[in-house]
């Protein structure tokens, strides 16, 4: 993953292709739910709720950030597919992404 994210900013999208751990085969996202945890220096966990992309069987989903979501630090993140029920599945590596400060 290549992100430039920049703090404030409300443009900044993070897309994912879901893939089996094992086989590495992609994850059929048909009528799947996908949320993206995340924490920013240690901060309290935020959840959000992405969007899966069409065709969902290519197994991507993306979210796009808000104003307020994003501040300066390392975004430590990871993706949960169907959260709270039995099939619930997340990532198994977290991910890290740098947040930089807007010029002045």
């Amino acid at each position: 993953m290549a992100y430039e994210l920049v703090a404030g900013d409300s443009g900044s999208t993070v897309v994912v292709t879901c893939k089996d751990s094992e086989t590495k085969a992609v994850i059929d996202l048909t009528g799947k739910a996908v949320q993206l945890r995340y924490k920013i220096d240690g901060a309290a966990l935020v959840t959000k709720t992405m969007t899966v992309q069409t065709p969902a069987t290519n197994g991507k989903a993306e979210y796009q950030f808000g104003a307020s979501d994003l501040s300066v630090g390392t975004l430590q993140g990871e993706v949960r597919i169907q959260p709270g029920l039995p099939d619930q599945i997340t990532s198994i590596e977290p991910f890290y992404l740098p947040v930089r400060a807007a010029l002045s």
